[in-house]
Order: C-alpha cells, then sequence, then structure tokens
C-alpha cells in the first residue's frame, strides 16, 4: 500500500467532509430545508432508482477491473517462474552462452523493475524494456550448442523464451486495459446525485440527516477511489508490485 497516496485521499475526504457539514448546516439554519418538506416521497423514489442503478453498474465495473488487476499479478508471476526456468536451464550449456543468457535475463528485469513499471503506470509501453526483451530473445537464439546434449537444452531455453513473451504479451495487454471514460462518468455521475439527493432530503432532525447525509457521502468516495485505484495497478493507493522481478536471482 503507498502509504503517502492513501494519507492525500484521506485529506480530501476529510476537507470534503468538513465543507459539505458547513453547508448542510446552513442548509438547515436558514429554513431552506423546508423547500423539499413535502417531497419526501418523491426523493425516496429518485434515491431508491438511481441507488439501483449504482449499485448494478457499479458491481459490473468492479467485476471486471478487479479480474484486470489479478491477471496483471498472475501473468507477472508466469513471467518470473518463466524467466526462472531460464536460468536454471542455462546452468546446462556452455559457460559462455550460460553469461550471455544471464546477463540479458538481468537487463531485462532491470529494465522492467525500473522503467516499464513507471510507464505502464502512465498508461504507455516502454520501448527500452521491450528491445531489452527482443535482446534477450536474440541471446537465446544465437545459443551455440558444443554437443547433442546442449541441443536439447537450447531448444528448451527457446521454448521457455516463447512461454515468457507470451506470458509478457498478456501482462501487458492487461495493463494497459482501462475503464471506458464514459463510464467513469456515469458512475461519479450517479454518485453525485445519490450524494445531492440525500443532501436535500428533509430529514426530521438535522443532525440525524447529516449523519446520514457524511456516511452517504464517505460510502461513495471510498467506493469511488477504490474503483478508480484498481483500475491503474501500477500508480495508486494498492499496485502491483515488480518485487517478483526484483527477486529473480540472476
Amino acid at each position: 500500500m503507498n502509504r503517502n497516496t492513501f494519507s492525500g485521499q484521506m485529506f480530501r475526504l476529510g476537507t470534503g467532509l468538513v465543507a459539505a457539514a458547513s453547508a448542510y448546516g446552513l442548509w438547515h439554519g436558514y429554513g431552506l430545508h423546508e423547500i423539499t418538506s413535502g417531497d419526501a416521497e418523491g426523493l425516496n423514489t429518485l434515491i431508491l432508482l438511481i441507488g439501483s442503478i449504482y449499485a448494478v453498474i457499479f458491481a459490473f465495473v468492479i467485476f471486471v477491473i478487479w479480474g484486470q488487476f489479478t491477471d496483471v499479478e498472475n501473468f507477472m508471476m508466469r513471467e518470473c517462474n518463466s524467466l526462472n526456468e531460464l536460468l536454471r536451464f542455462s546452468d546446462f550449456v556452455n559457460a559462455d552462452a550460460r553469461r550471455g543468457i544471464r546477463r540479458a535475463v538481468a537487463a531485462y528485469v532491470q529494465r522492467v523493475v525500473r522503467s516499464e513499471w513507471p510507464a505502464l503506470g502512465e498508461r504507455h509501453r516502454d520501448k527500452s524494456t521491450e528491445q531489452a526483451f527482443s535482446e534477450l530473445l536474440d541471446t537465446i537464439l544465437r545459443t551455440v550448442p558444443a554437443s547433442a546434449e546442449e541441443s536439447v537444452v537450447q531448444q528448451r531455453l527457446v521454448d521457455i523464451g516463447q512461454e515468457a513473451g507470451e506470458h509478457r504479451d498478456e501482462r501487458l495487454t492487461r495493463s494497459l486495459t482501462r475503464i471506458p471514460a464514459t463510464l467513469i462518468y456515469l458512475v461519479h455521475t450517479l454518485a453525485a446525485a445519490l450524494a445531492l439527493l440525500m443532501f436535500f432530503y428533509p430529514f426530521h432532525h438535522w443532525v440525524a440527516g447529516m449523519c446520514c447525509f457524511l456516511l452517504v457521502a464517505v460510502i461513495l468516495f471510498l467506493a469511488n477511489l477504490v474503483m478508480t485505484d484498481t483500475d491503474n495497478p501500477f500508480k495508486g493507493v494498492y499496485n502491483v508490485s515488480p518485487n517478483a522481478f526484483s527477486d529473480l536471482r540472476v
């Protein structure tokens, strides 16, 4: 968890709640709440209708983006397992080939951690990391077997390299997939509508009304925070960590 980002979000929430509570107090202090006192039944219907739509859409969005989030983690682990297999099988080829493969893997892993992770957080690919992976594959293909046994191992290295490439492609595809902007605007609009309806709802006691309004506001804020934060696995409060790459023993 990124504690600095989380603290910043909580500060925004606290500031917003103070402002909302002040506005709610003024609304009732000047008796403006009486404007909607006769429309409680209509407001009830609107709250129920919009809340139901919001719940359905939010559940769908969370289901999709959480699946993408976990897919990024899963394909990252599969890619790292393939790289680890490359390192393990490189022990069975000649010394020059082994050093070349290990250097290529080390260079690729460093580029992933230092360059690709921040780039994916900004929603674009990193050319230097793609070049490093291409050089890794070229190193495997250029390996010259010194014996019949090494020929078998070299073919296995090629197969593992292809598997790593497939896992990498899947990881990048999931990483760069985001919620359509129109869908995000729709969810935010529904959340804002619910908050406004709770603000104007004519409660009999203004203290109870303010508590209910602030509670709904907190829930809607946290729900939208979870949605937008999970949509980007590399930047925000909770992120996919590149430690699996860093932990590879090259």
